[in-house]
């Protein structure tokens, strides 16, 4: 019934300062807390960042080895980099952005961070204006994602700010984020058995 939707600060700050950050936008530090999450941020910030950047993510070690996330859950779910070596004054978890695996620091480091609030997926229905079933919008493709859920393709349209409308085949998963609509541009709404349409509300 619920899922996350993410972003990323944008300045680099201390742990404690970036979990302030994603709490004024009704978020905590995010909770990466699968493989299939884990995939959708590697697939969203992928190639869109500095290399060598870092951020912050939402799991910390208080205890030696007890992660727990920042509102308090176990964290079962980790990414280690295979060539870290944890040091015991180390606590705050960060993802490096090179290889998108997860390190330990102290949490007084200034870095980026990923937050991630959840969203109720009813939430969703009201994000969008208009469907068109079987049908796609052909011709103004800014982004692509391959074998993704209709949630993960509406959070992928939430995060990007060129996102008008999207387009999601129910078959092969494939999901097209569109800079225009089908309003703006209805000679290139096309037949599409397997695929849905979908335009922002604004």
């Amino acid at each position: 019934m619920y899922d996350f939707c993410y972003w990323m600060t944008t300045t680099p700050n201390n742990s404690t300062d970036s979990a302030r950050l994603c709490a004024k936008d009704g978020g905590t530090v995010a909770w990466v807390n699968s493989a299939e999450a884990q995939a959708f941020v590697e697939k969203t910030y992928g190639g869109k960042m500095t290399g060598g950047s870092q951020f912050y993510i939402g799991v910390t070690d208080p205890v030696s080895e007890d992660y727990r996330t920042y509102t308090g859950e176990e964290q079962y779910y980790f990414n280690w980099d295979v060539v870290y070596t944890p040091m015991a004054d180390w606590t705050c978890v960060f993802i490096n952005y090179d290889n998108f695996k997860w390190r330990e620091t102290k949490c007084f480091f200034p870095k980026l961070a990923l937050c991630s609030k959840t969203i109720q997926r009813e939430y969703l229905s009201s994000y969008f204006d208009r469907v068109h079933v079987g049908k796609t919008l052909a011709g103004h493709e800014v982004s692509v994602l391959e074998n993704v859920t209709f949630i993960r393709c509406a959070f992928a349209c939430q995060m990007n700010v060129r996102c008008k409308s999207i387009n999601h085949d129910v078959s092969s998963r494939r999901c097209a984020i569109n800079s225009g609509t089908a309003e703006a541009y209805p000679a290139q709404l096309t037949t599409a058995p397997n695929s849905n349409y979908y335009t922002v509300f604004i």
